[in-house]
């Protein structure tokens, strides 16, 4: 049976774009709550047939989950035309929870880690054609409720690319496909080939979105092949020329789909045209948070941004637009507490797993997660980035267990003699 758990894997997580694509086509409905209750027999089978594994971090975040429901109950935040079960199903924080404890009480093999490399390569690819296509036709392959959401114009406007992920999520491309990139650059046995493949795709792709926190992520995913990876000089020096050589390409590919770099790189990461209105909005996330939190500090507001911070923030952004604040600010120092917790372990052991057996995916990949809530509010655990990092960080801490119970069998041995 743990075979047959590690091909749901396989099937689902690295392919979930397009699950999600055929759902909402065929039922008008976002996957969350069919993924839901796919997960749903895979966990009760776990739960009857083995010893159950629940981590700190899945601990913290299960506490957070259930905290949540309170907070939504108590401030009356559940939307009247939902069904409470339904919207139990639809939470992503519950998707999230039982996603881990499968993956914490599933044990991933090496034949399996390989192929989903090449699942996971298979995504990256395929979001590069994607992104490519949306140059010429910015609508290619969008969620009509991404696309129909007037609210979401001035993205269309602004030919920002959102590849294979909108049928997720409009927040899904800036933090899964960082991830992904930081998964593959570790991963080992990928081929040298695929390793050009994995770098162009990150600096197009990143590029195209028009996000600055998404080109940042990717160069945070990147830089760990010069700060951990043991690599000698002459191969650190190979891997820059690389990527200066993507850089030229991309300066070709602009030219090609007569793609202005420059009004790119002002208007998006430079911000001329707009008074760098994305700095405006932080600064005065700040400034609301600091007039608004003192008057619930513990508990929080429940999440939704009150009326009195929509006015506050005049305009200048829907809410309050740094995800550790915002949390703060819906949670209270409580709550939010628990999902930073969370975070903390998740790092600390693939902190671990990187010094103990050389891979950094998934450490870097969650580091990307930490920056992008600087910029934005998405603490999103049950995203497919988040769950495969989690997937490569199990599959190498069990190998750790298993150096650390070979270590230990020849001093038993010597203490027996």
């Amino acid at each position: 049976m743990n075979k047959v758990i590690q091909y749901f894997f396989l099937i689902l997580i690295p392919l979930y774009p397009f699950w999600a694509s055929i759902i909402y086509t065929l039922t008008k409905r976002n996957a969350d709550i069919f993924t839901f209750a796919a997960f749903l027999p895979v966990v009760a089978y776990l739960l009857m047939t083995q010893k159950i594994r629940i981590p700190k971090y899945l601990i913290f975040l299960a506490l957070f989950a259930l905290y949540h429901f309170v907070s939504v109950y108590v401030n009356d935040l559940i939307p009247p035309q939902m069904n409470p079960v339904f919207f139990l199903f639809a939470d992503e924080n519950m998707l999230a929870c039982l996603a881990f404890f499968a993956v914490e009480n599933t044990r991933f093999d090496d034949k399996f880690i390989t192929k989903m490399n090449r699942m996971v390569l298979l995504l990256v690819a395929a979001t590069l054609t994607v992104s490519l296509i949306q140059i010429r036709f910015n609508t290619f392959f969008i969620s009509p409720e991404i696309r129909d959401n007037p609210l979401n114009y001035i993205y269309f406007q602004q030919h920002r690319n959102f590849s294979v992920f909108s049928w997720i999520n409009i927040n899904s491309l800036g933090l899964t496909f960082p991830i992904l990139i930081s998964l593959l650059l570790a991963a080992p046995g990928m081929s040298k080939g695929s390793f050009p493949l994995v770098l162009l795709s990150g600096m197009v792709v990143s590029f195209l979105s028009k996000a600055r926190y998404i080109m940042i992520s990717v160069i945070i995913a990147i830089s760990q092949m010069f700060f951990v990876k043991k690599l000698e000089l002459s191969k650190k020096i190979y891997i820059l020329l690389i990527i200066v050589a993507m850089g030229g390409a991309l300066v070709v590919l602009g030219n090609v789909y007569e793609l202005n770099l420059n009004q790119v790189i002002s208007d998006r990461i430079l911000e001329r045209r707009t008074g760098m209105g994305s700095a405006r909005a932080r600064i005065a996330s700040l400034e609301v948070f600091l007039q608004v939190f003192p008057d619930h500090p513990w508990f929080g507001v429940g999440p939704q941004t009150g009326q009195n911070v929509l006015q506050l923030l005049r305009g200048v952004a829907r809410s309050i637009h740094v995800g550790y604040l915002s949390y703060l600010y819906f949670y209270g120092i409580f709550g939010a507490s628990l999902v930073f917790i969370s975070i903390f372990y998740l790092i600390r052991d693939s902190w671990r797993v990187g010094k103990k057996m050389n891979f950094w995916g998934s450490f870097y990949g969650f580091m990307t997660l930490c920056f992008a809530n600087v910029t934005f509010v998405y603490f999103n655990f049950s995203e497919i980035g988040i769950i495969l990092a989690v997937i490569y960080l199990k599959y190498y801490k069990d190998k750790m267990e298993e150096e650390a119970g070979e270590e230990a069998i020849p001093a038993k041995i010597t203490a027996d003699e």
